[in-house]
């Protein structure tokens, strides 16, 4: 596991919440050839290998009050039938006793892809369901490149009123 960064973000009320992004493996061998096949394979059954492996990693942790997802687009999950993060959070979310919930709908399409580094930074945007205050809300997606997503899906719940995010990509990309 490795702590990529902690911030402190800003609610419209002025308080502050704690956000920490965190990615579980580096996105090489057999976690990258799990995250690829998951998604373009139809292999569904290794989201709940990814979720195993997460919370033997995440083990000790401070449990949270909620389990969430990064959301991918509409186009995505239309053409894969799924949405890859959902079914890990699912997994996650039930392996450890945790409630999970749909609190992200993306309000844009753009993908990310294929996109360079500066298209990923300004593309993902969401909003957050309401009734989150003082919540502790655990974000699960699957790999992380710049970060751009899981910050967008923070941005969305600080501003819903939760008190601490923590955003778990199952990968990372050096």
């Amino acid at each position: 596991m490795e702590i990529h960064r902690t911030e402190m973000l800003q609610a419209p009320g002025g308080q502050l919440s704690i956000v920490q992004y965190v990615g579980l493996f580096e996105h090489t061998g057999s976690i990258r050839q799990g995250i690829l096949q998951l998604k373009y394979q139809d292999k569904k059954h290794l989201a709940h290998s990814l979720a195993t492996l997460m919370a033997s990693e995440l083990h000790g942790q401070e449990k949270c009050d909620l389990v969430t997802w990064a959301p991918t687009t509409m186009h995505r999950r239309q053409k894969r039938g799924f949405d890859q993060s959902e079914l890990i959070a699912r997994h996650y979310a039930a392996q450890m006793g945790v409630r999970h919930a749909r609190l992200l709908r993306r309000d844009n399409e753009g993908r990310q892809t294929g996109s360079g580094r500066e298209e990923r930074l300004v593309r993902p945007s969401f909003v957050a369901r309401p009734g989150l205050e003082g919540k502790h809300v655990w974000v699960i997606d699957d790999v992380m490149t710049t970060g751009a997503t899981l910050r967008a899906c923070a941005e969305a719940l600080v501003r819903g009123g939760v008190a601490r995010v923590m955003c778990i990509a199952v990968s990372w990309v050096r």
